[in-house]
């Protein structure tokens, strides 16, 4: 990600603690020196830009994560991405009480997500090359939008609820796994 995609995306959240989702406009977080730049050229970019930006937080997050079992590292590298969202947390509901309204956007997302979805793999040295692989990203999607929804209720301040349900949500996946080996 290069500087100006990461000040368009910290911009955007800083606007949105102030503005909804809706009524945000890209002349509100692309400033005019900037208007020249051609990655950013509607809302549903500043979205992916922001997708992009949690995944260069996450992967700068998770560089010395502890080798273990598969479970215990997919269940570090989803916190550490919920933590990021917490950090704007009142932007990213905006984001998604919007999106919600609104499900033709949220599928022009869905490569954006499953791109997240292969970083999170990744970082946690979970496999999802093959056929068996894509059944896995499926399935590891599933499990965080599953685990999203838990932390979009979750007023602790230690994300006790969502730790909770990713652990459950995890467990339960780990048990569907069993059938495609």
């Amino acid at each position: 990600m290069i500087d100006i995609e990461k000040k368009i995306a910290e911009h955007t959240l800083k606007k949105l603690h102030k503005k909804s989702w809706n009524t945000l406009t890209l002349d509100d977080v692309i400033e005019k020196k900037n208007k020249k730049q051609k990655f950013i050229k509607s809302k549903t970019d500043l979205l992916r830009n922001l997708n992009r930006y949690v995944d260069m937080i996450l992967i700068d997050k998770t560089k010395n994560i502890e080798n273990s079992s598969t479970k215990d590292m997919l269940f570090e590298v989803l916190m550490a991405r919920f933590d990021i969202l917490q950090e704007n947390r009142i932007s990213f509901i905006k984001i998604f009480e919007a999106l919600k309204k609104s499900p033709n956007k949220l599928l022009k997302l869905f490569p954006s997500f499953l791109e997240s979805m292969i970083v999170t793999a990744e970082l946690a040295k979970f496999n999802v090359n093959g056929l068996k692989g894509s059944i896995r990203l499926k399935g590891l999607f599933f499990v965080y939008f599953a685990t999203f929804y838990s932390w979009i209720d979750d007023k602790t301040l230690s994300l006790e609820k969502t730790m909770t349900a990713l652990d459950k949500n995890l467990d339960q996946a780990e048990k569907f796994s069993k059938y495609i080996k």
